[in-house]
């Protein structure tokens, strides 16, 4: 992306892009801080889009100097078609923004918690409003909480709730997915993160249609690293070239046929839209319980 120089950092972290770290479950698919357990203000960063160009690798794991993943094979989104798509940005320098997330309240966004973990509320920002990053507005955070049992080795329960310092004017939240079910086909997922591993961002939202995956196929693309019960999967299992990247890390995987529900959270994966290895997402449906109970408890 566009602007300052961004800085290198060094973690521990397992080696997932977490879409943000990377081994691959690259796999976490964010920026980075969060997961090194650090405060967004802890780094310097890229400006307005997001994420930086460069990766420093400790042992097996690459770690992305942002946040948060792309969208590989998408289309720009139009203004409103994603009301409840927001951004995680750093509160010391908003312009650099490194995960997404999902309004579930007007006051609340549901996002991943390798995106949260070892960040107080006054670390993050929320920006929301626009399809064009630099057009969004910025509201400030009264807390966060990350799921109880997230695990960052698994990357199982990987959830978190953020808490607004006011509500967010005419938001529309979107519904979460109640039915663990595999009856889906394609499913759409959004963000402002990379367009290939390892890429720069992009200051439009973008979104792409990705195939639903069964547990099945999942579990023999990833082994005993993909827990069936918590993700589920989706992507070109046979081709790639579409799924979530670098900087999508927190945002939502939907269920548009109807009513949109929020089906997954993005959350790991190896590499970004490479075939053999889907994008993994936070299964909504069966973490829907603890999700709800942790809303209710706000």
């Amino acid at each position: 992306m566009a602007g300052k120089t961004s800085q290198t950092i060094e973690s521990t972290l397992l080696g997932r892009t977490v879409r943000v770290h990377n081994r691959k479950k690259n796999l976490i698919r964010f920026g980075a801080v969060a997961a090194a357990g650090l405060g967004a203000a802890a780094l310097a960063f890229t400006s307005t889009g997001a994420f930086a160009d460069n990766a420093s690798t400790d042992g097996d794991v690459a770690v992305q100097s942002d946040a948060g993943a792309m969208i590989v094979g998408g289309s720009p989104a139009a203004e409103g078609q994603f009301p409840w798509q927001v951004a995680l940005a750093d509160a010391s320098d908003p312009s650099y923004n490194y995960c997404g997330g999902s309004l579930i309240a007007e006051d609340v966004v549901l996002t991943a918690a390798h995106c949260t973990e070892g960040s107080a509320a006054a670390d993050v920002v929320i920006r929301h409003g626009s399809v064009d990053i630099t057009s969004t507005e910025t509201y400030e955070v009264a807390d966060v909480m990350v799921a109880d049992g997230f695990d960052g080795s698994t990357m199982v329960n990987d959830w978190s709730l953020i808490t607004l310092a006011e509500p967010i004017p005419g938001a529309e939240p979107i519904a979460l997915n109640t039915e663990d079910t595999e009856d889906f086909s394609t499913l759409q997922v959004s963000g402002w993160g990379t367009t290939s591993s390892g890429g720069a961002a992009s200051d439009e939202l973008l979104f792409v249609d990705v195939p639903y995956i069964t547990d099945a196929d999942c579990g023999g693309a990833y082994g005993a690293e993909f827990d069936a019960d918590t993700m589920l999967c989706a992507g070109d299992l046979e081709s790639g070239g579409v799924d979530s990247c670098q900087g999508d890390s927190g945002g939502p995987l939907m269920d548009t046929t109807g009513e949109p529900v929020l089906v997954g959270i993005v959350s790991w994966g190896y590499g970004c839209a490479d075939a053999g290895n889907p994008g993994v997402y936070s299964n909504v449906a069966f973490l829907y319980d603890d999700i709800n109970a942790a809303l209710a408890a706000l």
